[in-house]
């Protein structure tokens, strides 16, 4: 155990090995870039006051990391005074019970309001049976007059040379198919000739290689983002995560390092002159990087504090 005292806890353990190196909290918080009050209350093991108990783990390992001391150990050693994500399940559990509440709610006034719908739809039914009765009756009389008209043929003559009209359309029926094959044929040379353009258009294919694969309880890994001249990153949240994305890697932050939830998804980010990208989160499962629409994974699913640099060729 390293000579360790384990009645001590684990927030004043960090601060000693803190205190052993000569480094203040300010000089802890640039190197983990995790706010100095979190710090604080890691020291004095107050755990509530962190943004989630989610995070609570991944904040130790960077501080025990930090001040030398090795992550997964003092995970370990300290377990008993570690929170669970029993609390994260119980959020869940009230958020599934409040839409099942609100659910039956809406299915209560629907029920409340079927007699009235009912009562509409028969009054409905009842007119328009009503209207296709003496719209029948109406058919009746009209089709005995039509039918008086037909059989009282002596008041009808019929024209002679009733055919030559018909002679006369047809030349214009051939000019019409002349000119409609025509254009069918303009269409068709216009349309081949457009699929022939998108043909020869070239098509940007981006390549995503894992140059570096990172190891430890925070790996950082390594990819070559190539094939691509104008690169669109979006970043898409499933669940609650605490993200950094700087553009190089320790330059300018394009975003504010806080915790972020699936309500932000997804943020997009200005790649404009920008030939690198580093992104830390503390949820690597709840969090996919789209390079132009391809996402460029973290190479270890079970682990949830993970770094990506992506260098754009």
């Amino acid at each position: 155990m390293d000579g360790v005292d384990m009645d001590m806890e684990i927030g004043q353990r960090l601060k000693e090995a803190r205190e052993s190196k000569g480094l203040s909290l300010e000089e802890v918080q640039e190197t983990t870039k995790i706010q100095k009050r979190y710090l604080q209350a890691i020291e004095k093991n107050e755990f509530s006051v962190l943004p989630g108990k989610f995070y609570t783990r991944a904040f130790i390992r960077e501080y025990a990391s930090a001040v030398g001391l090795d992550p997964e150990q003092v995970m370990e050693e300290h377990e008993s005074e570690l929170p669970t994500f029993e609390d994260e399940g119980f959020v869940q559990y009230s958020r599934v019970n409040k839409a099942k509440t609100n659910n039956a709610a809406q299915s209560s006034k629907a029920f409340k309001l079927f007699p009235s719908i009912m009562t509409v739809l028969l009054v409905v039914g009842i007119l328009f049976m009503v209207w296709a009765f003496l719209l029948n009756g109406n058919d009746s009389n009209g089709g005995g007059t039509e039918g008086q008209a037909e059989t009282g043929g002596d008041d009808i003559s019929v024209p002679e040379q009733t055919e030559e009209p018909a002679d006369e359309e047809e030349p214009k029926e051939e000019g019409n198919s002349d000119q409609s094959s025509d254009k069918e044929g303009e269409s068709s040379d216009s349309g081949s000739s457009d699929e022939e353009e998108k043909e020869e258009e070239p098509a940007e294919e981006l390549q995503a290689e894992l140059v570096q694969e990172g190891s430890g309880s925070f790996p950082e890994h390594v990819y070559t983002i190539s094939g691509v001249e104008d690169p669109k990153v979006t970043i898409e949240i499933t669940g609650r995560t605490y993200l950094e994305v700087k553009a190089p890697k320790g330059g300018e932050s394009l975003i504010s390092p806080i915790e972020y939830t699936a309500e932000d998804s997804p943020i997009e980010l200005d790649m404009t002159g920008k030939e690198q990208l580093h992104v830390k989160t503390g949820n690597a499962p709840a969090v996919v990087v789209n390079v132009n629409g391809q996402p460029v994974e973290f190479p270890k699913p079970n682990i949830s504090t993970q770094k990506l640099l992506l260098n754009f060729q």
